[in-house]
């Protein structure tokens, strides 16, 4: 016989089918993914969240870059430098390119400039007036790295490339001073419903995803540089593995603490690692352009370039070049990255419910805030009149806790935020700040401000039809820009590259050329190629003061020439490259303002006696170590020119100076 409960499971089981079955038919009538759709979701999105936190850390980077600058700030860019301004213009070192640095000639318009580029660089960070510090940010940084090409590399070329194709970007509309106080604005809250009702939070017109065609640029344009690098390195030391081996030891790029480690590295390792840059080199472009797997392909992408870049970064003193390919390497970050990584950071222990008094200006003001910045929706709010504080934190338990470890809570429930909140539970520190919100609340520093409770609660309108066809049109614009600087770096690369260049005459007409290299947005990638660098050298000048002393002004030491038994110069990207190419024959126009530079040394010492009367300057060179050695051989000395500063010299002591080049070696 059948039991209630048997009918009962049959009936479920009828309703479990039948539910079955509308899934199914909904999934049959569900719409298939057009090829758009794909390639849209491949290659044209990015994620504003990510665009937000790429914009931190390029401040950071860029804020970085700057104190990086600072140690030869005005014996880089001051008419009293290596190269003033006068011969930079009368001897243009680029095909006339642009740098705003020109303009600035002494050493306190030079400080003046660099307080600016800092500020610039901080609103770029915290994301005020985004838009236009980025542009700023372009011209700043494009103008230092074209002010001396003498110390330009491809990390020069990196990082100009970075500021300009993230221009096109809305790197402002998260994570952002820009989007908060939009944010209060659009939407005026009064009451804890309007607190806890979160529907307002984003801006409609700017949703989570951005299409864009900088999308497809971009993925290019990084694949680019590792795709050309890896193909031009063609050389003997790259196909047999040993070409890490040569790149170690050359003592004026590499970092001190790799000089002490260097010696100490295995074989296998070294075999390893060149054939892991190589692989890593050839795989990244491939990870990046593939439709299969995009989520998992970005991720791997990714990781590859940080491992890459943070070992060169590390290792050798290449200026920006590593740092910003790392901060290029963010824009791979998903939409699916941020889902984990909210449910990874979500902490429901941290929920609590904020009561405020909804009389107090301040205390609604940081509740509007706090519900702008609580992206993992952990805080809900809650009116109270009755409490003693205008501003306190209920736990899940029911306990309630005011002044620093309230906001200590609150803080700890926002994303990140218990990086912060430990410090507002000091004792000391939190005192402090229990002390200063009690105080704000009795001297009502909320009104004082300008806060107001508003009368009503209020969500803006949507902008008037006028205003949405003015943004269309400029970001078809902005569109039609990109389009126009990829054409010119696509030309750029064809005349510069040598796998294109030495096969086929492109044109290089001058409008598109002009796009290239006004701002040196250049195309050439081919670092350590074809085959790594087999020497090492350096400048060694050997200048005589006026007390008779031999010294080299560079380092304010005596001259050394001993290059097989040095361990790194421990010199910065700046003046490595600046003695690099000081060297070159095509270089010696600049030579004479570099003696002016040398002559001036006593000015920067503050010591009279340190007057240079006279003095040589060498190319000291040598061979770093064979396969399976050591020990770096083949020591060659090369006199590049000798220098007379015969104001020094009507200064010296009577009798005979002494001679350059007897310094000891």
């Amino acid at each position: 016989m059948e039991t209630r409960d048997d009918r009962g499971d049959a009936a479920k089981d009828e309703d479990t089918a039948a539910k079955g079955e509308d899934a199914a038919a909904k999934d049959e009538r569900a719409p298939v993914a057009s090829w758009w759709d794909v390639l849209r979701d491949c290659f044209f999105t990015f994620d504003r969240r990510t665009l937000g936190f790429t914009r931190i850390l390029l401040g950071f980077f860029l804020i970085g870059d700057l104190f990086r600058r600072t140690w030869a700030w005005t014996d880089m860019f001051a008419d009293t430098g290596v190269l003033p301004n006068h011969v930079n213009l009368w001897r243009p070192q680029g095909s006339g390119n642009f740098s705003l640095v020109n303009a600035f000639s002494t050493s306190g318009e030079l400080w003046v400039l660099w307080a600016v580029v800092l500020a610039t660089y901080v609103c770029l960070l915290i994301g005020w007036k985004t838009k236009l510090m980025q542009v700023l940010s372009l011209v700043f940084v494009t103008s230092m790295n074209g002010r001396v090409l003498l110390i330009e590399n491809g990390g020069y070329v990196v990082h100009n490339l970075l500021l300009l194709w993230t221009c096109f970007l809305p790197m402002g509309d998260r994570f952002s001073v820009d989007a908060l106080l939009a944010s209060l604005k659009r939407s005026r809250e009064r009451t804890a419903d309007d607190l806890n009702d979160r529907s307002t939070l984003d801006d409609p017109a700017k949703p989570d995803q951005h299409v864009t065609l900088i999308g497809p640029v971009l993925l290019i344009q990084i694949s680019a540089i590792y795709f050309f690098n890896v193909v031009h390195k063609t050389g003997p030391a790259w196909k047999n593995g040993t070409a890490v081996h040569f790149v170690l030891y050359v003592d004026r790029m590499v970092t001190p603490i790799v000089a002490d480690l260097r010696d100490y590295a295995p074989s296998w390792m070294i075999l390893f690692m060149t054939r892991m840059v190589l692989a890593f080199e050839a795989a990244i472009p491939v990870c990046l352009l593939s439709p299969l797997g995009r989520a998992w392909a970005r991720r791997l992408a990714l990781v590859m370039m940080n491992v890459l870049h943070i070992g060169f970064g590390a290792t050798f003193v290449l200026g920006p070049f590593a740092w910003a390919l790392c901060v290029f390497s963010t824009l791979l970050i998903g939409r699916e990255d941020w889902e984990i990584a909210a449910r990874t950071m979500r902490r429901l222990h941290r929920a609590r419910v904020v009561l405020f008094d909804p009389r107090s200006p301040g205390a609604l003001f940081a509740c509007r805030v706090l519900k702008r910045m609580d992206r993992f929706g952990l805080l809900a709010f809650e009116e109270s009149t009755a409490a003693a504080r205008a501003l306190s934190a209920r736990r899940p338990d029911g306990a309630l806790v005011t002044g620093a470890e309230a906001l200590a809570d609150m803080i700890a429930a926002l994303p990140l935020g218990p990086a912060v909140a430990w410090a507002l539970r000091l004792p000391v520190v939190g005192g402090a700040v229990t002390a200063a919100m009690d105080a704000s609340q009795r001297r009502g520093l909320g009104r004082a401000l300008g806060l107001r409770v508003p009368e009503r609660s209020e969500v803006a309108p949507p902008p008037a039809p006028i205003r949405v066809a003015g943004r269309r049109a400029l970001a078809a614009l902005r569109e039609l820009a990109v389009i126009a600087m990829f054409v010119g770096a696509v030309n750029q690369a064809a005349v510069e590259l040598w796998v294109i260049k030495n096969r086929w005459k492109v044109p290089h007409p001058e409008p598109i050329r002009v796009l290239s290299q006004k701002l040196r947005f250049l195309q050439g990638w081919f670092m350590f190629s074809p085959n790594p660098v087999m020497d090492d050298g350096t400048l060694v000048v050997d200048a005589v003061t006026v007390d008779g002393r031999h010294i080299n002004p560079f380092t304010g030491e005596p001259p050394n020439f001993d290059l097989l038994n040095a361990k790194s110069f421990g010199y910065s990207q700046i003046w490595c490259d600046y003695f690099a190419r000081i060297k070159l024959p095509g270089n010696s126009a600049y030579r004479d303002a570099m003696k002016e530079y040398m002559y001036r040394y006593p000015e920067r010492t503050g010591r009279p006696e340190d007057a240079i009367v006279s003095g040589e300057v060498y190319w000291v060179k040598d061979w770093n170590p064979r396969w399976g050695s050591t020990q770096s051989y083949g020591e060659e000395r090369e006199r590049l020119f000798s220098f007379y500063n015969p104001k020094a010299r009507a200064r010296a002591h009577t009798g005979a100076p002494a001679q350059p080049g007897k310094a000891a070696e």
